[in-house]
């Protein structure tokens, strides 16, 4: 009894088309008919595979081939398939004698090894052999107290308490009395000025804040550190600076009633009347073509409407009292545009 390998040997894998059609001829010369059947459908199988008719497997069966080509190929050529497979499975697994008949017909139905392209390469199989991560050293955690936000505020606010408890008290007690110092003799008293003489007095060299008491100046100076404290936290950002897009697109519609909201708002109906008879004139006289004084203009549209022309003129030049002669403006001069074209 002979041992086993340890190993299990790999899963064979098919060859090229143009082998396995070489081998299956070789063995029709030597009427090896079971080889030949064999080689040749394999031949089939991969030609199929390599120019891109089936998808490439590691196994496949011969009916589940035949039924694959039903899909892939045309329905005259895929039949033929179904019949090669029975007979392949009946010699290979059934222990049958294949015949130079079975054997023919599967080469005339061979259509696919003789022109498939080659087959691509199979890519290597590399064996990756993970390693274990080296252990980095990790920082212990910080105990909990430490990682507390109120922790750290209580801690804070305590240390600004006794910070101005010891400012108080410095600024609150009495200085220590300096040690008396050697004082030299005193020097002779100047001699008294004439009466003529101009009076002239030194500069000082002592500060104004040395003659404040103490409790004065350490209290002063602390109200000025708060001042500035208390500045500096209601100066301060919050957040970036945001610009605003300029210009601002408004829309058409919008911008039109705005302005004639505050055409209304103000009441002045003979500005706005003007800038109505403004905007029409400079339009009709583009399309009269010419330039006409206001009489010429007055005469040539009344000619051209058929109108009087003391209608016409009122509308281009007249006075306009009040909001309901301003409609009636605005509604001649639409129409007279609108007769003008």
């Amino acid at each position: 009894m002979t041992d086993l390998p340890d190993e299990v040997p790999p899963r064979p894998r098919l060859g090229a088309a143009a082998e396995h059609r070489a081998a299956a001829e070789n063995a029709a010369s030597r009427r090896d008919y079971d080889r030949a059947l064999r080689e040749r459908f394999r031949a089939v199988l991969r030609g199929l595979e390599q120019d891109g008719s089936l998808p490439v497997r590691r196994s496949r069966t011969a009916q589940e081939t035949a039924d694959d080509a039903t899909t892939a190929l045309a329905p005259q050529h895929s039949t033929e398939l179904h019949p090669a497979a029975r007979s392949f499975d009946e010699v290979v697994y059934g222990g049958r004698a294949a015949t130079e008949h079975e054997y023919r017909r599967l080469e005339y139905a061979d259509r696919y090894s003789q022109s498939a392209p080659p087959p691509v390469l199979d890519p290597l199989e590399i064996e990756v052999v993970e390693r274990e991560p080296k252990q980095r050293r990790t920082i212990p955690p910080l105990p909990g107290i430490l990682r507390s936000p109120r922790f750290w505020a209580a801690l804070a606010a305590g240390l600004a308490i006794a910070l101005l408890l010891y400012a108080t008290m410095q600024s609150c007690g009495a200085p220590n009395a300096p040690d008396t110092p050697d004082l030299p003799d005193p020097p002779s008293p100047p001699e008294k000025p004439r009466e003529d003489d101009p009076f002239e007095f030194g500069g000082g060299k002592d500060s104004i804040f040395t003659r404040l008491p103490g409790w004065l100046a350490f209290g002063g100076l602390q109200f000025l550190l708060a001042f500035a404290a208390l500045i500096w936290w209601r100066a301060r950002r919050r957040g970036a600076l945001v610009g605003e897009p300029r210009p601002v697109e408004v829309a058409a519609n919008e911008l039109l009633a705005g302005q004639a909201g505050l055409y209304r708002r103000s009441g002045d109906v003979a500005h706005v009347a003007r800038i109505l008879r403004t905007a029409t004139l400079r339009r009709i006289k583009r399309r009269l073509g010419g330039e006409f004084t206001d009489d010429q203009l007055v005469a040539t549209v009344a000619t051209r409407l058929g109108v009087p022309a003391q209608q016409v003129g009122t509308v281009l030049f007249g006075d306009v009292p009040d909001e309901q002669t301003l409609n009636d403006i605005a509604a001649h001069l639409e129409w007279i545009e609108t007769e003008l074209g």
